[in-house]
């Protein structure tokens, strides 16, 4: 009896299903009927209605077939569903069986978020999914989409496009192979190559994806594959970027690169964030940057530069402001002036051993003015000459002169400070000192430097210029905080900190920075190096200057150092130097690769000549005073100028070695294997011998204590660590 019972409930349920699935449609009403067609059993109905599962279907004219539950419509045809989505089309093929609808010619989807226009549309009238093939278009609102075939899912707002899919949006053009789009939220997905053109005034701009999501409302973007924003002459990829495009905020995340093709200007690590209103990226982790450079026409020698954190922007020109003249020689560290009798420290001059003049490198001076006549020029070898004044306040055209000069720039306040991260940087300073970097403006359009009186700031023209239209000109800006490094094929360099500026194409570095190049080390408490036509033209040392070299593997060192040392550099190699203010050298004499003496000079001004990768020869400008002493008369205590600063182990040695990347991980310490036990040697057996006898172990032999070692004199400079040479008087 129960089974009879369960069979009588499945076979009712069946048959409901089966009722459900093949509900009749109804004709509820129709004009004219004109007859029935024998080879379909088809009836012809004028304007006929037909409802079926709670949607109402309507057009000019309808084949119906009772029994097939289907009918053909043709003219001005209407579905109405119950949730308010109304279909029209030209000819509609109906099935009332699979709830399926064919609609062909002018076909309009039209519910609450979309209309959907195509010729060709399959539709489930039962599930709300639109199909069309050949072409097909929604417009969602200001939001247009097209493509070649398409999926339309009512129930959930969802459209598939897929090939040569177009979305067009009032900040957007969106073009893409596979694309996912909800009318309701209006967000895009992007399933393959995807490239998005801004438009007003990002119509520069383009970002290339291959798997991402875009909102139309808020223009956000989120993409993870093969990522890349170009505009311009700029671009910023990466493996994962988020993109504001109302907020003009970006941010990149793992393996990112910013590029300028304008300014040769290259910036990678591993997170970086874009800001468009000022076109700045900052770039951290393992974070480096690549200056295109020049050696000749036809070949690229790059510099590479790496800190912890990089940042780029674009500053408008009128905010760098030249310092005047008067404030340059408030500064008195470039001797243009005459020089003063007694200034400086004097190093008598006695004459030394008997040597051959042969035996010195030249160190060349010229006649003494007034001694012309009776006294030759020759190189010093015994003594100092005075230079005559032929040289007298000469200095290089187009030199770097000193921080804020008349061919520098000096940047204001909020150029620096603001800076797009979690935690601001500023780059150090020295004090007391305008350093082309941080100062506040005294007046809008005027900067001030420490050493410049208010009378000086009050005669300054600037402050009473007309706006230009030339103001609104805009430079590139590159600053580097913490652990600078820069390589480059002949030269290299590292400090705390540096900037560079487009805008005069000088690379400033800060806080004990350090250059190698020619053969030689440069050390100062800020160096300048400028270049022009992309290549390297003048350096400045400001502040405490010093230049090393040494022949080989040697301890005795040539010395150089002065207040300010100007370089000169001639295809990117550096060609000559000029050292001012209490000029001091130390130059030693070679005869047959074997030292003979040393010439310990002191001037108001001196020149360097560089050549085959080394320094050649020594000029002294303005009257020289100096002493040569015998290598085997000569004291210890002379050998070494105060400051000096020896550190060949910090230089850069390639690119590659500069160049941040992932940490590895060090492997674990492989185990030894433990020593098999030699015959009738004892075991370990606590003490006991293999037999059970008790061993006697003799007592370890007594180790001297180690002698202490000698107490490390701290490094004053913070140059680096104690390993290195720094030796004063």
């Amino acid at each position: 009896m129960r089974k009879i019972a369960f069979l009588f409930i499945l076979l009712t349920a069946v048959l409901k299903v089966s009722a459900q699935r093949r509900s009749q449609i109804q004709l509820t009403s129709s004009l004219l009927v004109k007859g029935i067609e024998s080879s379909t059993s088809a009836a012809r109905f004028i304007r006929p209605v037909f409802t079926h599962e709670g949607s109402t279907l309507a057009a000019d004219s309808a084949d119906y077939n009772q029994a097939g539950n289907a009918f053909d419509a043709y003219g001005h045809v209407v579905i109405t569903q119950p949730d308010g989505t109304v279909i029209y089309s030209d000819l509609l093929n109906y099935d009332g069986n699979t709830r399926i609808a064919i609609l062909t010619h002018n076909v309009r989807m039209v519910d609450k978020d979309a209309i959907l226009t195509t010729n060709y549309l399959t539709y489930n009238m039962g599930t709300k999914i639109g199909t069309y093939i050949g072409g097909g278009k929604i417009e969602n609102g200001q939001n247009v989409l097209t493509s070649k075939n398409g999926y339309y899912f009512a129930n959930t707002r969802d459209a598939y496009f897929r090939y040569d899919v177009v979305v067009n949006t009032p900040d957007a053009l969106i073009k893409t192979d596979t694309l996912k789009y909800n009318t309701e939220s209006k967000i895009s997905w992007f399933y393959g190559p995807t490239d998005i053109y801004g438009k007003g005034q990002n119509k520069q701009s383009k970002l290339y994806t291959e798997n991402g999501r875009y909102n139309t409302l808020t223009d956000q973007a989120w993409f993870g594959k093969n990522n890349l924003y170009t505009e311009g002459t700029k671009s910023l990829k990466g493996d994962s970027l988020f993109y504001d495009g109302k907020a003009g905020f970006g941010k990149a995340i793992n393996n990112i690169t910013f590029t300028d093709t304008e300014q040769k200007v290259t910036l990678k690590g591993n997170q970086g964030i874009y800001r468009k209103g000022d076109e700045s990226a900052l770039v951290t982790r393992n974070a480096y940057v690549v200056i295109e450079t020049e050696q000749d026409s036809a070949k690229v020698d790059s510099i590479w530069m790496t800190a912890d954190t990089l940042r780029t922007k674009l500053i408008p020109m009128k905010e760098f402001v030249s310092a005047t003249n008067e404030e340059l020689k408030s500064d008195a560290e470039i001797s243009t002036d005459p020089v003063i009798e007694g200034e400086g420290i004097v190093v008598p001059v006695q004459n030394p051993l008997p040597k051959p003049a042969a035996a010195a490198p030249p160190v060349a001076a010229p006649e003494e003015k007034g001694k012309g006549r009776k006294r030759k020029k020759k190189n010093i070898t015994a003594d100092v000459t005075p230079a005559t004044d032929s040289l007298k306040n000469t200095r290089p055209p187009d030199v770097i002169k000193s921080p804020g000069a008349t061919d520098s720039v000096a940047v204001k306040t909020d150029s620096l400070k603001h800076i797009d991260s979690l935690k601001r940087v500023v780059p150090p300073t020295n004090k007391g000192r305008l350093a082309d970097t941080v100062k506040k403006a005294a007046k809008p359009g005027i900067t001030a430097a420490d050493s410049a009186s208010k009378k000086v700031l009050q005669k300054d023209s600037l402050a009473k210029k007309p706006i230009n239209p030339a103001d609104t000109v805009k430079v590139r800006v590159i600053y580097a905080f913490h652990k600078v490094k820069i390589f480059k094929s002949d030269l290299q360099s590292r400090s705390d900190s540096a900037f560079y500026s487009y805008a005069d194409s000088i690379i400033r570095t800060y806080k004990n920075p350090i250059i190698w190049t020619q053969g030689s080390q440069l050390t100062a408490d800020t160096i300048y190096m400028q270049m022009k036509n992309r290549k390297l033209d003048n350096m400045l040392l400001q502040h405490n200057g010093f230049v090393v070299s040494t022949e080989g593997d040697s301890t005795k060192f040539n010395q150089v150092k002065g207040k300010v040392i100007t370089g000169l550099f001639e295809n990117s190699r550096l060609k000559s130097m000029f050292v001012d203010g209490n000029a001091e050298s130390i130059y030693y004499t070679l005869e047959d690769s074997a030292y003979t003496g040393m010439n310990r000079s002191l001037s108001s001004r001196m020149r360097l000549t560089f050549g085959d990768n080394k320094l050649q020869q020594v000029m002294f400008v303005r009257k020289p005073e100096g002493k040569y002493y015998p290598i085997e008369n000569m004291p210890k205590d002379i050998e070494i100028l105060d400051g000096f600063i020896w550190k060949p182990k910090d230089r850069p040695k390639s690119k590659e070695e500069i160049i941040p990347g992932p940490r590895k991980r060090s492997a674990p310490p492989a185990k030894k294997a433990p020593v098999p036990a030699s015959k009738g040697a004892p075991a370990s057996t606590g003490g006991k011998s293999a037999t059970g006898t008790s061993v006697t172990r003799p007592a370890p032999p007594k180790q001297p204590l180690p002698k202490p070692a000698a107490p490390v004199k701290p490094d004053t400079t913070g140059r680096g660590a104690g390993t290195d040479r720094k030796i004063t008087k």
